[in-house]
C-alpha cells in the first residue's frame, strides 16, 4: 500500500502586518512525520461511541487484536476478527475502524476493488447537519483518500477525481488535501493533460493545518518550506523584483531562499531549502543544523500601511527529530528479516536530537525477548465460526511473557559507516573527526534458551527461543508531535541457527476452510471453461461445465456456518456467474436475492445484477434490462447506484416508442441531481446540454456549461464541452466568449479529437471579435 502522506505544519512567523496596499503573512512549512497532525486516538473515541460501555471495550480489544494479527502476517485470523466486529457490532461506530483496517489491508495486497468495497462504508460517518469531530473527520478523510488511491492504481481516473476533489474542496487545510493534489496531478499526467497536471502538482504541500501543535517544530534532515502571503507580491512580480527570504540556524548557518509564485494565489509565493545534520557551511544552499537547533526565517517588508520601510518579519522554529528504530544487517542499512540464534543482532536508531556535539554521541536502547503461551486449536482466536471474546479479553493483558532483557549503548555512526565493517562502524571515530549523522548503531549477542536453566537478566547477552519476539524500545522525548514523550518500538522474530542442510517436509491438512478454497478454485476453472465454450458457440459444452462448477460451490454454501464469511460470499458470486454463463437468468437473480438477504452489506449483489442487465441490453431486451437496473436502485447498500441510474437513462434512450428521448432526459437529470459527486453526473450534464442545444435553448445550455466546469474541473469530457460552449456562445452572439473557449480548447487539449474542428472555426470567430477598423483594413 502506498505510504501515508508526509505531514506538513504551518507557523505564522508574525501577526499579519499591514502594508500600504494590503496584508502580509509568512508560513514556514516543513514536512513532518506521519502522526504529527493526527488526533491522539487512544485518548478518545469516534463520534457516537459510548465511553465506558463493556461492549465498546470488547470491540476495541477485538480491533486491536485483529490489527496485531494483520501486522504480524496472520492475515486470515486478523481478517476474521475484524469481520467479527462488523457482524457483532453493526451499530457501534467502531465498525468504521474495522472497515478502514480491512480496506488498508486489501490495498496493501493490491486487491483494490475489495479495498474500495470496505472503504466505501466509511461514508456512514457523514451525517447531514452534524459536524464531525476531529477523529471522525480524520477517519472519514483517510477513507476518501485511500479510495482515490485505489481508483488511481486501477486507472479509473474518472472515479478518483470526485473523491480527491471532495477532500481538496471541503477540507483544504489538511494533510489529506496536500496528498490528494498529488494524485489529482498524477491522474491528469496519466491522461496527458499536462497543464492541469502541473497546476495540481504545484499545489502539493501548500495547504497546512494552522491549528496543529506541530507548527512549532521543523524536522531535522527534511526539506524546509517557506510560504509568503503579501498583496505586494503582484506588484513586485511586474517590476521584475525577486522575492527572497533569509533562513538561518542558531548553530551558525545562513542561506538565502528565492521564492516563486504559488499557482492559484497571486498574493502568495513559496520556496524551499534542504536541511542536513552537520557543521555550518553558509551559502551552500543546504541549511546545516544540529540537535536542539533553531531556525529563523526573515522576510523584509518594504512597504507597510503606516508607510514604514524595510520592516523585518520573522519567526523561529525549533529543530526536532522523530526517532525511528530498526533491526538491520551488519551494514546498518538493510533491514534484517529475523534474528538468528548464535548470531549478533544489530540495532539502528535514527534520532537527530541526540547529535549535540561535534564528536560521536551515544544513545541507550532497551531490548527484551518475549513469548506467548502455546494456544490449543479450540482456544485459537478466529479458528472456528466465531470469536470467544470473553476468553480473548481475559488473556489480553497476560498474553506476553518476558524471557530476558538487556540495555545496550549505541554509538553515532560515521557518514560512511555502510562502507566499513559492522564492528568498525559501531565504534566511535577518532578524536578530531566531526560526526553529524544522527544515526546510532550497536549490537548484542543472542543465545538460545535452555530448559531448566535460569536466565541471567543482568548480563549483556539476550536469551531467546525460536519463535520468540525481540522488542527494542527507545523513549523519544521531543519529536514533531511535541514534547510529550513517545515510545518508539521495533520488533523482529527469532529464527533458529543458520542451517543450510536440505530437509524434506510434507504437510497434511484436513481443514474445511482449505477444502472450501480448493472447491472455489475448481469451480472458477469450470466457470472460465464455460465462458470459453459459450464464446465458441458451444452452449451444450458450456452448460456441462456450469453443472460441474455448481457441484463444487453448492456444498460450500450449505456449510457456510463453519467457514469464513468471505469464502461463502465468493461461492455465491461464483454460483450466480455460472448461472449467467448458462443464460439461466432467473436462477442467477434468485441467487442474488438470497445472497442479499444473508449479506445485505456485501458489494457483490449489485455487480451481479448489473452484469445481468448488461447482457439483457446486448440481447436487445431493453425493458427487462431497465427492470433489473431498478432492482439495484432498491438495494440499500449498493455502491453503484450512480452508474445504474446512468445506464437506466441510456437504456431509456434506446426504447423505440415515441417520447423516449424526453424520458431519458428525465433519467439523466435524476442521475446528475441525486449523485452530484459521481463521475456519471458530469456525463449526464453533457446529455442535458446536448438536449438544450437541440431545442435551441442556448441560455439554459450556457448555464449548464457554467455549472459543469465549476463542479467537474477534472472530467474527461471537458474538451467536448468546450466545443459545445463555443457553438452556444457563437449562436448567442457572445463572440468574445466563443473565442476564449476555442483558444482554451486548443491550449489545454491540443491532442483532442475536437481540436481540429476548433482550429477550423477559429479564424471565423476571430473575424467576429476584431474591431471594425481592423476588418476594413483587412
Amino acid at each position: 500500500m502506498p505510504s501515508l502522506p508526509a505531514r506538513f505544519f504551518t507557523l505564522h512567523c508574525f501577526r499579519a502586518g499591514i502594508l500600504a496596499i494590503g496584508m502580509i503573512g509568512i508560513l514556514v512549512v516543513t514536512p513532518g512525520v506521519a502522526e504529527a497532525q493526527r488526533p491522539v486516538r487512544q485518548r478518545g473515541g469516534l463520534q457516537g461511541e459510548k465511553k465506558g460501555d463493556a461492549g465498546n471495550y470488547a470491540a476495541f480489544q477485538l480491533l486491536r487484536k485483529g490489527q496485531e494479527l494483520l501486522d504480524s502476517g496472520e492475515h486470515d485470523r486478523g481478517q476474521k476478527i475484524l469481520e467479527t466486529i462488523i457482524e457483532q457490532y453493526p451499530n457501534d461506530p467502531i465498525r468504521f475502524k474495522a472497515y478502514l483496517a480491512l480496506g488498508k489491508h486489501a490495498l496493501s495486497r493490491s486487491e483494490q476493488m475489495e479495498a474500495i468495497g470496505y472503504l466505501r462504508n466509511l461514508k456512514g460517518l457523514e451525517q447531514a447537519g452534524v459536524e464531525m469531530d476531529a477523529e471522525t473527520r480524520e477517519l472519514f478523510l483517510e477513507g476518501l483518500y485511500l479510495q482515490g488511491i485505489a481508483f488511481f492504481q486501477t486507472r479509473q481516473y474518472a472515479q478518483a477525481f470526485p473523491l480527491l476533489r471532495r477532500i481538496t474542496n471541503d477540507f483544504p487545510n489538511t494533510i489529506w488535501a496536500n496528498q490528494s493534489y498529488y494524485y489529482i496531478g498524477m491522474c491528469h499526467f496519466a491522461q496527458g493533460n499536462w497543464n492541469k497536471a502541473i497546476e495540481a502538482l504545484g499545489l502539493v504541500g501548500t495547504f497546512v493545518d494552522e491549528k496543529s501543535g506541530a507548527v512549532e517544530y521543523a524536522e531535522a534532515g527534511r526539506r524546509f518550506y517557506v510560504k509568503i502571503h503579501d498583496t505586494d507580491l503582484p506588484v513586485l512580480d511586474k517590476l521584475g523584483e525577486e522575492v527572497k527570504v533569509t533562513v538561518t540556524s542558531a548553530s551558525g548557518d545562513s542561506e538565502t531562499v528565492s521564492l516563486v509564485p504559488l499557482p492559484g494565489d497571486e498574493n502568495a509565493s513559496i520556496g524551499s531549502l534542504a536541511t542536513a545534520l552537520g557543521k555550518a557551511k553558509p551559502g551552500d544552499d543546504v541549511l546545516q543544523v544540529i540537535g536542539g537547533d533553531t531556525i529563523r526565517t526573515s522576510y523584509v517588508d518594504n512597504n507597510t500601511l503606516e508607510g514604514k520601510k524595510d520592516v523585518d518579519r520573522s519567526r523561529e522554529v525549533k529543530v526536532v527529530s522523530s526517532a525511528s528504530l530498526l533491526f538491520t544487517r551488519g551494514d546498518f542499512e538493510s533491514q534484517a528479516v529475523a534474528a538468528f540464534l548464535g548470531q549478533p543482532v544489530f540495532v539502528l536508531l535514527s534520532e537527530a536530537d541526540l547529535d549535540v556535539s561535534s564528536k560521536a554521541d551515544s544513545a541507550t536502547v532497551r531490548v527484551l525477548s518475549r513469548f506467548k503461551e502455546e494456544e490449543t486449536d479450540e482456544n485459537r482466536v478466529g479458528s472456528g465460526a466465531g470469536v470467544d471474546i470473553e476468553k480473548m479479553l481475559r488473556s489480553e493483558e497476560e498474553q506476553w511473557r518476558t524471557r530476558d532483557e538487556v540495555t545496550i549503548t549505541l554509538a553515532e555512526l560515521k557518514a560512511l559507516a555502510a562502507e566499513a565493517t559492522a564492528d568498525a562502524a559501531a565504534q566511535a571515530p577518532s578524536v578530531g573527526d566531526e560526526v553529524h549523522t544522527g544515526r546510532f548503531g550497536g549490537q548484542f549477542s543472542l543465545v538460545p534458551f535452555v530448559d531448566d536453566q535460569p536466565v541471567d537478566r543482568g548480563d549483556a547477552v539476550l536469551t531467546a527461543a525460536v519463535g520468540d519476539e525481540i522488542v527494542a524500545t527507545f523513549a523519544d522525548e521531543l519529536h514533531i508531535g511535541g514534547s510529550a514523550p513517545r515510545t518508539v518500538t521495533t520488533t523482529t522474530t527469532v529464527a533458529s541457527e543458520i542451517d543450510s542442510k536440505p530437509r524434506a517436509v510434507q504437510y497434511e491438512v484436513g481443514d474445511p476452510v482449505v477444502a472450501a478454497k480448493k472447491s472455489l478454485v475448481e469451480s472458477s476453472a469450470f466457470l472460465e471453461l464455460g465462458r470459453i465454450f459459450k464464446a465458441m458457440g458451444l452452449m451444450k459444452g458450456a452448460v456441462e461445465k456450469v453443472g460441474e462448477g455448481l457441484t463444487r460451490v453448492d456444498p460450500i454454501i450449505r456449510q457456510s456456518g463453519s467457514i469464513p464469511a468471505s469464502l461463502t460470499e465468493e461461492a455465491f458470486r461464483t454460483k450466480w456467474e455460472l448461472h449467467i454463463v448458462a443464460d439461466d437468468f432467473n436462477q442467477a437473480i434468485q441467487t442474488c436475492e438470497l445472497f442479499n438477504r444473508l449479506y445485505p452489506e456485501s458489494p457483490f449483489v449489485d455487480r451481479a445484477l448489473l452484469q445481468i442487465g448488461q447482457i439483457k441490453e446486448e440481447k436487445r431486451l431493453t425493458d427487462e434490462a431497465i427492470r433489473v437496473y431498478q432492482r439495484i436502485l432498491s438495494l440499500p447498500a449498493s455502491q453503484i447506484k450512480p452508474e445504474v441510474q446512468y445506464r437506466i437513462a441510456q437504456a431509456t434512450e434506446k426504447l423505440p416508442h415515441p417520447g423516449a428521448a424526453e424520458q431519458a432526459i428525465v433519467q439523466y437529470k435524476l442521475c446528475a441531481e441525486r449523485y452530484p459527486e459521481s463521475p456519471f453526473a458530469g456525463e449526464s450534464f453533457g446529455k442535458l446540454v446536448d438536449y438544450q442545444i437541440e431545442k435551441k435553448d442556448n441560455t439554459a445550455a450556457n448555464d449548464l456549461l457554467e455549472q459543469i466546469f465549476q463542479d467537474y474541473p477534472d472530467a474527461q469530457f471537458l474538451d467536448a464541452m468546450l466545443l459545445k460552449w463555443v457553438m452556444v456562445s457563437y449562436r448567442t452572439g457572445d463572440f468574445q466568449k466563443a473565442y476564449d473557449k476555442c483558444t482554451q480548447l486548443l491550449f489545454e487539449y491540443p491532442a483532442s479529437p475536437y481540436a481540429e474542428r476548433a482550429r477550423a472555426i477559429l479564424p471565423k470567430i476571430e473575424q467576429k471579435v476584431k474591431p471594425a477598423g481592423e476588418k476594413a483594413a483587412g
